[in-house]
């Protein structure tokens, strides 16, 4: 009887560990800063006088995290030489002001709005307009799978070469072998020194709530980590895919934080809640959102970046692990939507087109890390050296520049809404070719009206997105 006792109490114990794994909030809480403040060098100067080169103002400025006179001096001047020193100094700089206390709210989404992300907009958009960050928005414009929204399963795994298995985040049972570990330590102490293993048990859930509540959960990733040798360098490759797909897609990011004990340092991230994440800023989404209405396309952009991760870890692993949070927050941020009418899209958010908008985010962002693959792997590097925000774009921007590697110019491929799968095919179809393919017979491009060319295309895509409630039942009766 004593035995079975026993045996209950480390199955309890088991389950108690198992639900005190802290949750990862990965593409939408804030970044990690570097909070202390580098000593002012020589070519740092405190005051400034008319006498000051530009480059000693612009240093300056970024010291000081005025980020709004630092950009207005480096367009006042752009021939500003831009350093290797400088240009990390501009983006530590950005993590030191996204990281003030005044700037934190209760809403910790990638979308808050405040005064140091308008800033930090500001900042990318100059060094963009100056040249300096070539690969920034690589892919705005438009998706790299351009056309229809409606991504069958089969033809997902005909495009990315990837199993619907393998996009699909399988729960680990690190936590489990953790557990059981612990518990039967727990049982050999008590039975070899004589300890009440009912005192063990209680002294270590104190110990478990007491690191979830006040270290974020550090002690136990610590330990859970110790039994997956391997966890780490998940995350960091998991993270990486938020990462660069954000700054492929023109959206600013503010850093990244790989585990809880980085969550914990950061102000923005001890709310207990977050042990690996990325921090990026959509700016026309937080402006459509302030004003109640949303455009399909930042739906879109958002969709990529929080489905990267999961598409990181399919490309390097076959199969992704984590990843569950990401599709959770992607299924409450479009449901959130049924009751907004101006979203910019008659699309009725359910099951069916939730799954459908996964699986198209799911595509843009494998073909994106693909094309981008030599700065997603100069990312990772650089993520498991430790490096700033700063050297992480940089490494990005370096290997991008090495492989020759260019903003996309048009679209990689098109989905077709043809036949019972649809199509993918590298040439465009008849409407978009024929607005390519519009010339003066001096060989310049036609104008062409933005706003009814959008339109046109809008229309085209609300044609072909009405047909997805009938594939998708017929694909679930075939699949029955």
């Amino acid at each position: 009887m004593n035995v079975m006792l026993k045996l209950m109490q480390c199955y309890i114990h088991i389950i108690l560990l198992v639900l005190n794994l802290p949750r990862q909030s990965r593409a939408f809480t804030s970044t990690v800063p570097r909070l202390h403040v580098p000593s002012i060098s020589r070519r740092f100067s405190n005051k400034k006088d008319e006498s000051d080169s530009p480059g000693n103002i612009f240093d300056t400025y970024l010291e000081e995290n005025a980020l709004t006179k630092a950009v207005a001096v480096f367009r006042q001047n752009p021939q500003l030489e831009l350093t290797k020193e400088r240009f990390v100094a501009v983006f530590d700089s950005i993590e030191r002001r996204t990281s003030e206390a005044e700037e934190i709210n209760d809403d910790r989404s990638s979308i808050m709005r405040s005064s140091s992300r308008l800033e930090m907009t500001s900042m990318y958009r100059t060094l963009k307009d100056l040249d300096h960050l070539k690969l920034f928005g690589a892919s705005k414009d438009f998706p790299p799978a351009s056309g229809s929204h409606i991504v069958t399963p089969k033809l997902l795994e005909a495009v990315s070469g990837l199993s619907m298995v393998a996009l699909t985040p399988k729960p680990t049972n690190s936590v489990l072998v953790a557990g059981v570990a612990l518990a039967l330590f727990e049982g050999v102490i008590s039975l070899n020194l004589g300890i009440d293993f009912n005192l063990l048990v209680f002294i270590t859930l104190a110990l478990s709530l007491f690191d979830q509540s006040m270290m974020n959960g550090a002690f136990f990733e610590s330990f859970i980590k110790a039994f997956s040798p391997g966890m780490q360098t998940r995350i960091v490759k998991h993270e990486a895919g938020h990462f660069l797909t954000a700054y492929l897609l023109g959206l600013p990011v503010e850093g990244c934080v790989l585990s809880a004990w980085e969550a914990m340092k950061d102000t923005r991230f001890n709310n207990g809640e977050t042990s690996a994440a990325t921090s990026f800023y959509d700016p026309e989404l937080s402006e459509q959102i302030n004003n109640s209405v949303l455009k399909r396309s930042s739906i879109d952009r958002y969709s990529v970046v929080v489905m990267a991760g999961i598409a990181a870890e399919a490309i390097n692993y076959g199969r992704a692990d984590g990843g569950a949070g990401d599709e959770m927050a992607l299924v409450s941020f479009l449901s959130q939507l049924n009751g907004n009418s101006q979203q910019g899209s008659n699309t009725a958010w359910n099951n069916l087109t939730i799954r459908n908008q996964a699986r198209w985010g799911a595509l843009q962002a494998v073909l994106l890390l693909r094309e981008y693959r030599v700065c997603y792997d100069a990312l990772v590097g650089a993520l498991e050296r430790g490096c700033s925000l700063g050297d992480c774009i940089f490494a990005i921007e370096e290997a991008g520049q090495k492989k020759g590697l260019k903003p996309m110019k048009e679209p990689l491929g098109y989905i077709l809404d043809e036949g019972p799968y649809g199509i993918w095919t590298v040439d465009p179809p008849r409407d978009v070719a024929r607005i390519e393919s519009s010339k003066n017979i001096d060989g310049k491009s036609q104008s062409f009206d933005k706003e009814q060319t959008l339109d046109t295309l809008q229309n085209y895509r609300q044609t072909v997105e009405d047909r997805i409630k009938n594939i998708n039942t017929r694909l679930e009766q075939i699949e029955d």
